[in-house]
């Protein structure tokens, strides 16, 4: 596989110079300025970053040693609400991985506080989180959980999974949905997925 890994605006090296010069070592982010500074222009950090991620995709079709039909995308916590958000929003991706994020807003984002990424004005007025990632349907999807995850518990996690389910029923497409919760915390096991990926992704 061709694997390209960005780095989300807000972290790491894309943090804002002020947060680069006071913390080097990039242990916090620019997450909560940036997303402010959005907001008062009308945007999202999270529309932003899926924006980002859709470039990704061009630049990946755009690469000749590439199958620009056998994209696949995989997204852990933050990672896991722009991965969501670009494949229902983009079918050039094929396959779908979400670590550690898939649950009900009611549960997990409502539930603590978050990263201001995760809230969107009036999503609430659209759908709920399962019915967001039900746009992925038919393609396939794997959802994978540690038990013991308290930044995104693990029952609203059920919940999401139990309502994807109908989802993917609905579209004859039940198949195409699975999902791993292993015995861990907010971090990724990887024991199912990888080999999973692989077999969606395959010619």
């Amino acid at each position: 596989m061709f694997v390209l890994v960005p780095e989300l605006i807000g972290f790491g090296d894309r943090r804002l110079q002020a947060s680069l010069e006071a913390n080097p070592d990039a242990t916090d982010t620019s997450c909560l300025p940036i997303s402010l500074m959005l907001l008062m222009c009308g945007m999202t950090i999270a529309g932003l970053r899926v924006y980002e991620a859709k470039r990704a995709l061009d630049y990946i079709a755009a690469r000749p040693e590439e199958d620009a039909g056998a994209i696949g995308t995989l997204g852990f916590s933050g990672g896991g609400l722009v991965a969501s958000l670009t494949a229902a929003l983009d079918e050039r991706i094929r396959a779908v991985v979400l670590c550690g994020y898939a649950g009900t807003f009611e549960g997990s984002i409502l539930s603590r506080p978050h990263c201001l990424d995760n809230y969107i004005p009036g999503i609430l007025k659209q759908a709920e989180q399962p019915e967001l990632l039900g746009l992925i349907a038919p393609r396939p999807l794997f959802i994978e959980s540690g038990e013991e995850d308290r930044v995104f518990p693990v029952q609203s996690t059920r919940e999401a999974i139990r309502r994807l389910g109908l989802l993917y029923r609905a579209a004859n497409a039940e198949e195409k949905l699975d999902s791993d919760l292993f015995p861990g915390k907010h971090e990724i096991s990887g024991r199912r997925f990888w080999d999973w990926l692989k077999r969606q992704l395959a010619p």
